[in-house]
Parts: structure tokens; C-alpha cells; sequence
């Protein structure tokens, strides 16, 4: 998260947004957004729906987390790059921002495509403005 921090304005200056997805309680994941100075918005999805249907659910880890992944989403809500990788080998923000420049969508190589149903993200917005 912190090298998403990092490149956050090269990312907003490519015109999208980023924002974050854990299973953590809001209480906790605002004390993280904090201590990592992030300006973007953890998401709670505290039920694991998200995450589920989204088929980035980790059960082994931690009682179940979301493996980590990167998702652009366009304006019209159609999955553009999506990228489910292991810890180690998560996509480098500046690879997301050359994404976002060039406007492709092309899916990098042995990571796993995973397409969200529409309203998956638009709920885990709305269930975290409730809060």
C-alpha cells in the first residue's frame, strides 16, 4: 500500500482513483490508513462477499484475507487490467500508472484474470459510507 501511496498522484494524474479492499474493521484499517499516511480509502468488507465473489478469497491465511490484487475498473464499470498475485509478486505501481497511460488492457503474463460481477465494488463503497 505504501508504493501505491508513493505513486498516488501519477496515478490520479492519469485519471483514475485507487482505493483499497481488506477484510479488516474499520476501526483498524483507519489506524493503518493513518500510520501509513495513506490519501486513498480502505474499504471494510469485514463479511468477505467482496472478496469472494470477486475470487480473491485466501482461506489459509489469517482466517481468510484477500490475496492481493489490482483491479482497473473503467467509468463504464468494465474490468480493464486485473492482476491476483502472490505476496512477493505484486504488480509495481509504475506498471499500473504505464497501464493507465497507454490505455491498454493487456493482461501481464502467469497472473490470473478475475472479473468482478458490476455492482461488487459499488456495494463495497456504499456498505463503507454507512460507517
Amino acid at each position: 500500500m505504501a508504493d501505491y501511496r508513493d505513486h498516488y498522484e501519477e496515478i490520479r494524474s492519469a485519471g483514475a482513483s485507487v482505493a483499497v479492499v481488506s477484510v479488516d474493521p474499520p476501526e483498524k484499517s483507519e489506524t493503518l490508513r493513518r500510520k501509513l499516511r495513506l490519501p486513498f480509502p480502505i474499504l471494510c468488507d469485514t463479511e468477505r462477499r467482496v472478496i469472494q465473489d470477486w475470487d480473491i478469497y485466501n482461506p489459509r491465511e489469517k482466517g481468510g484475507i484477500a490475496k492481493p490484487a489490482v483491479f482497473i475498473i473503467g467509468r463504464d464499470r468494465v474490468v480493464r487490467f486485473s492482476s491476483v498475485d502472490r505476496i512477493a509478486t505484486r504488480v509495481p505501481p509504475s506498471e499500473i500508472v504505464r497501464i493507465l497511460g497507454t490505455n491498454a488492457g493487456a493482461q501481464p503474463v502467469r497472473r490470473k484474470v478475475c472479473i468482478p460481477r458490476a455492482n461488487d465494488f459499488v456495494r463495497a463503497i456504499r456498505s463503507k459510507r454507512r460507517e
